[in-house]
């Protein structure tokens, strides 16, 4: 009886193991999301260079800066506290993303202002009120991606 406990527990073993071996685990380009005041709002993909096995998104935006400011305005105050987020893409899938490097920065057409994050990815945008664009770069093993978004500081 012992043995056949153990055949059966070894054959349940194997047979999970041959689940996960047929899984996708490729990952697609991520969505990106800044939450301000519990408002959730999607950032619009730019420049973007992702190649894995189930896709190769290559995008290019010759000035991104003129871009940014062609998209929908988003209102903050000054020192406003927001918090920058990554998604799965559902039209894509995958969703795991081993040790992204995320940046991002405010421009206008007279500076570059540094977003210095937690580790959280919480931010508080600057004091001087201004139209900027904020941009945020994606970078992992699969490649890197740009998000733009029109910010007017009040």
């Amino acid at each position: 009886m012992k043995l056949y406990l153990k055949l059966f527990t070894g054959l349940l073993f194997v047979l999970t193991l041959t689940g996960c071996i047929g899984e996708d685990y490729d990952v697609g380009v991520p969505t990106a999301h800044l939450y301000i005041e519990s408002i959730d709002i999607q950032l619009t993909e730019a420049n973007i260079s992702w190649d894995t096995e189930s896709e190769d998104v290559q995008e290019k935006i010759e000035d991104v800066q003129e871009f940014g400011l062609t998209q929908d305005e988003i209102k903050v105050s000054a020192n406003q506290e927001a918090t920058l987020d990554f998604k799965e893409n559902k039209k894509n899938g995958g969703d795991i993303w081993t040790d992204p490097e995320i940046t991002a920065v405010l421009l206008n057409s007279e500076e570059k202002i540094e977003i210095k994050m937690k580790d959280s990815r919480e931010f508080r945008f600057p004091s001087k009120k201004g139209n900027y664009v904020l941009e945020v770069e994606f970078k992992s093993s699969a490649g890197s991606s740009q998000y733009v978004g029109n910010i007017l500081i009040q």
